[in-house]
């Protein structure tokens, strides 16, 4: 004997269960997901998010606090992208915490990087009328690198141009020595009562001028014999000299 199905009962489970499911993806869309709700922020990145996918994490201090909720170029401003952060609620968000775009290790997987944030700052609120509240962003570790590599160069190049003109300035110190040199000794042969007062009160002051510039000449043709030698002193400084046995 056949069974009868019961249309009814099949049409009434397959209602209860799509009023389910679409009543989940409402919740999940919502921001609350295990009985956490979150509270939804803004960031703008001025260099490239490659490697940045929606839910990605979003830690703060290395806790993860939430996930990306969206990624899209920011409205009217190409130069930037937009990210929607999706951050559990009572997360201390400060007005001074930062945004950077992070990776994590040696697996390349992007995620955002909060930092910053004092514990007497004020929280983060939203200023505007519409959207959301607007957490600052700071440069990656790749920008920075980029950017010290640049100035390293600059550095390298100023010190190649220093040390083809350090012997150039050694000479005119040089010459300036030798002429208040050659002037202090015409001032001592000189017999006046005036030029001996000058002599007696002067003369010190400036064969100490003269040494002086001795100094600075011999100091300069030293360091630009060293930036000749190892440019990088200028980014590094001096190597540290060994100390020997009990030393």
């Amino acid at each position: 004997m056949e069974e009868k199905v019961n249309f009814a009962v099949v049409g009434v489970f397959v209602l209860v269960f799509s009023a389910a499911l679409i009543g989940g993806v409402l919740w999940l869309s919502s921001g609350k997901s295990y009985g956490k709700s979150y509270d939804l922020y803004h960031t703008y990145m001025r260099e490239s998010v490659a490697g940045l996918n929606v839910n990605a994490p979003v830690r703060y201090r290395g806790v993860e606090v939430g996930r990306v909720k969206r990624i899209e170029l920011a409205p009217g401003n190409v130069e930037q992208v937009q990210l929607t952060l999706a951050i559990a609620s009572g997360t201390p968000v400060k007005v001074d915490t930062v945004a950077i775009l992070s990776t994590q290790g040696l697996t390349g997987i992007a995620f955002v990087d909060l930092r910053g944030g004092s514990r007497d700052a004020p929280n983060l609120k939203n200023e505007t009328e519409e959207g959301y509240p607007v957490i600052r962003s700071g440069p990656s570790l790749m920008v920075r690198l980029d950017a010290s590599l640049i100035d390293a160069s600059h550095m390298l190049r100023n010190a190649a141009r220093l040390s083809e003109e350090l012997p150039t300035l050694v000479q005119r110190i040089q010459r300036s020595a030798d002429v208040f040199d050659d002037m202090s000794n015409e001032l001592a042969r000189a017999g006046t009562n005036a030029s001996v007062k000058f002599t007696s009160e002067t003369l010190p002051e400036v064969h100490k001028l003269v040494e002086e510039l001795r100094d600075m000449a011999a100091s300069l043709q030293r360091t630009g014999y060293q930036l000749e030698q190892n440019p990088s002193i200028l980014l590094y400084g001096k190597p540290a000299t060994k100390r020997g046995p009990g030393e």
